[in-house]
């Protein structure tokens, strides 16, 4: 395997199951991992709904920018991003650079199901509506993406054990 497929990366929108299914994959095959927006929050002793409301989006897709800068000197691990972390150019080629990216694909309706009640998603309390932000999003996904896996009908265990195999067939696990 390549220095750059070492980690990997789960990525899609909010509900999608990215934390859960992350701590799933790292505990099975015996890896490390890190949810990005906890790790955040404990840096900078803030939720994301503050850093959000206090410094605003840009300052805190700064803190994933150089969150992603650090990636190349750890270990391998199972990240776990935050839903907007492919809104920027320079995440979107860190992502693919860092290693296996994994899109975890969740309709708009789930999204509602699963997070509508929220008030720590800090994009749910915006002008634009949920499956808006997913619409727009969606392709950003897509890009980055080496894998797409729906979470729609699946539960945690399904959904990590759909990745895993996903990976073994890639020869990444």
């Amino acid at each position: 395997m390549g220095l750059g497929k070492r980690h990997i990366i789960l990525i899609g929108f909010m509900g999608a199951g990215k934390s859960s299914v992350a701590r799933k994959i790292a505990r099975w095959q015996h890896l490390s991992s890190i949810d990005i927006d906890v790790y955040l929050e404990r840096q900078e002793g803030l939720s994301v709904t503050q850093i959000f409301s206090e410094r605003g989006e840009e300052a805190f897709r700064d803190l994933e920018t150089a969150f992603l800068e650090t990636m190349p000197s750890r270990e391998r691990t199972v990240l776990s991003c935050g839903g907007g972390i492919v809104i920027r150019q320079r995440n979107r080629e860190l992502l693919k650079a860092l290693g296996t990216v994994v899109y975890l694909r969740v309709s708009p309706e789930n999204v509602l199901r699963r997070v509508g009640g929220s008030s720590n998603r800090p994009l749910l309390n915006g002008a634009i509506a949920p499956d808006e932000l997913l619409r727009q999003r969606q392709q950003l996904y897509e890009e980055v993406a080496n894998l797409t896996v729906p979470t729609d009908e699946c539960g945690i265990n399904q959904v990590a054990r759909e990745v895993i195999r996903k990976l073994k067939a890639r020869g990444e696990l």
